[in-house]
């Protein structure tokens, strides 16, 4: 009996997967190319919708550090630019003073 029932679960099986088999396009057959084209279009979107949300978010960027960073920032690199300037002047000084002439 057990074999019995095994030789049918089997017959079911191989019946399922011949149908799954039968309904699966042939990959030479023209929907697979339809497939393809679409796939191209929808990456071609993508990437045009990402470019646009990088400029959005590039500007946005842009704007804020203009308004509410240089502001801030600039003043500090100001007194940096110029403690490097007063620094290399000092040490020029010195090599000149010990530079025999």
């Amino acid at each position: 009996m057990p074999g019995k029932l095994m030789l049918v679960a089997l017959l079911l099986l191989i019946q399922a997967c011949v149908s799954i088999v039968a309904q699966m396009p042939d990959p030479g057959d023209s929907d697979s190319a339809g497939v393809l084209q679409r796939a191209t279009e929808a990456y071609r979107a993508a990437k045009v919708k990402a470019q646009r949300i990088r400029e959005v978010v590039q500007a946005f960027a842009g704007a804020y550090y203009e308004d509410h960073i240089k502001p801030v920032a600039d003043p500090y690199m100001d007194w940096a630019s110029a403690s490097t300037s007063s620094f290399w002047d000092g040490v020029k000084e010195k090599i000149n003073q010990y530079r025999p002439i």
